[in-house]
């Protein structure tokens, strides 16, 4: 299980011997709503941390494999993180058994329309589910929390911790009614969400295209900072998630 620490580093159990590797399944029902895009800034921020991570691409189109292997083709490295892609849940469940001598998984899920997700993010030690702020996205949030809750239900299981993350957000429409209504719809469902967003940046869509992750991008410019740096307060927030749910 990972740990979020100010020096971070992967948890070793108390027999010497590394503990499972901890999962993340990235889940929406709805596209174009950053799915994608949220694995890669979260295998790239753990795999900077020092954390062997894995991205299993069960998506049918395929977003995050193509992203890797037109890095690879343009001759960028990927240091700590490798893409996997899996056909149907048990092959999802499969490779995440495979992958457990990692410290991290990352799940780039189909829709949960999708029959692949019905237990397949039940392996995971948090759902993150990425959503645009617009109260049609926020309704499919609601959607997918009550999805997550009812197929748990269905199997008797404990519902997996989640956390809802803003993403595209634009500072300028902070005190728009928009955003207050969607922040009032989320309250009225107790729906969770993490206090760090993700900003509407050119930066991440360039990174998407095929140009590795935020840190095989340039050093030198200013925006890429500022972009690890948004994308670093939101995982950390992701990781302590886990801990604190967990307490």
């Amino acid at each position: 299980m990972l740990q979020c620490e100010e020096e971070t580093k992967p948890r070793i159990g108390t027999d010497g011997k590394q503990s499972m590797a901890t999962v993340f399944a990235v889940a929406t029902p709805k596209g174009g709503s950053g799915k994608t895009t949220l694995s890669i800034l979260l295998a790239g921020e753990l795999a900077h941390q020092g954390y062997n991570t894995a991205i299993i691409d069960a998506d049918p189109q395929g977003s995050a494999f193509q992203w890797y292997a037109t890095s690879k083709q343009r001759k960028i490295e990927v240091p700590g993180i490798n893409v996997i892609q899996a056909s149907d849940e048990d092959n999802i469940r499969k490779k995440v058994v495979e992958l457990d001598n990692l410290d991290a998984i990352v799940i780039d899920l189909p829709g949960f329309a999708d029959q692949r997700l019905s237990n397949a993010f039940l392996d995971a030690d948090l759902v993150v589910i990425p959503t645009k702020i617009s109260l049609l996205d926020a309704t499919q949030v609601v959607r997918t929390v009550r999805y997550i809750h009812d197929q748990a239900g269905r199997l008797k299981m404990k519902p997996p911790n989640y956390r809802a993350v803003l993403n595209e957000y634009d500072a300028i429409e902070r005190n728009t009614s928009a955003v207050k209504e969607v922040a009032a719809y989320f309250s009225d469902n107790k729906i969770k969400i993490c206090d760090a967003v993700i900003f509407k940046r050119p930066t991440f869509r360039a990174m998407t295209n095929g140009y590795g992750t935020l840190y095989q991008m340039k050093d030198s410019d200013e925006a890429v900072k500022r972009a690890r740096t948004n994308s670093d307060h939101v995982v950390r927030e992701l990781l302590s998630a886990i801990e604190g749910d967990e307490q």
